[in-house]
């Protein structure tokens, strides 16, 4: 495996930072060939649109059942707090120059050439 070199690692931890930054860095004619970058930022895509889905359908549930308001508020919370240290971790490992694949959106990125 060869070292990754500084700049692309910094462009794809900057890739996991919410989602413009990653659509953008996709489309940038320098890094359209370096697949270490293309896949940390289809990844960081994929990833914020399935948590930002879950925050509108949870936020339209929430206003649904007034009753249950604080159980989805307890819930936004906590997947707030784990959206926040999953993407530390992967701003982290795509900064050391690691190739970090989450189970599903891993695969899905590694796919999009």
């Amino acid at each position: 495996m060869t070292p990754v070199p500084p700049l692309e690692r910094a462009v794809a931890a900057a890739g996991y930072l919410p989602l413009i930054p990653a659509a953008v860095i996709l489309f940038l004619p320098t890094y359209r060939r370096h697949l270490f970058v293309r896949f940390h930022a289809w990844q960081s895509i994929f990833l914020w649109i399935v948590f930002l889905s879950l925050t509108v359908v949870a936020m339209l549930l929430s206003n649904l059942a007034a009753s249950s308001l604080m159980a989805f508020l307890l819930l936004g919370i906590l997947a707030s707090l784990g959206m926040l240290f999953l993407w530390f971790v992967l701003s982290l490992k795509a900064w050391q120059g690691e190739r970090f694949a989450l189970p599903f959106f891993g695969v899905l990125a590694a796919r999009m050439r």
